[in-house]
């Protein structure tokens, strides 16, 4: 079981279980499922949760793929 470490809209650290991921993409920017970020990456769990978080799509990814 892999955890990779990001950081929160708060600037707080956030470590996520890589096995619980189902998806990720960029923070939507308008509409109904708006977050607190205007750039970043939203997380989504196979528990249907999501976790928004400050860095990119491409340093998720990169994260992700060096766990």
């Amino acid at each position: 079981m892999a955890f990779v470490k990001f950081t929160r809209p708060d600037d707080s650290p956030v470590s996520i279980n890589t096995a619980e991921i189902l998806k990720f993409s960029p923070v939507p920017t308008e509409g109904p499922l708006v977050g607190p970020l205007r750039d970043g990456t939203r997380i989504y769990f196979i528990n249907k949760e999501h976790q928004d978080v400050k860095e990119l799509d491409d340093e998720v990814r990169a994260r992700l793929n060096s766990a």
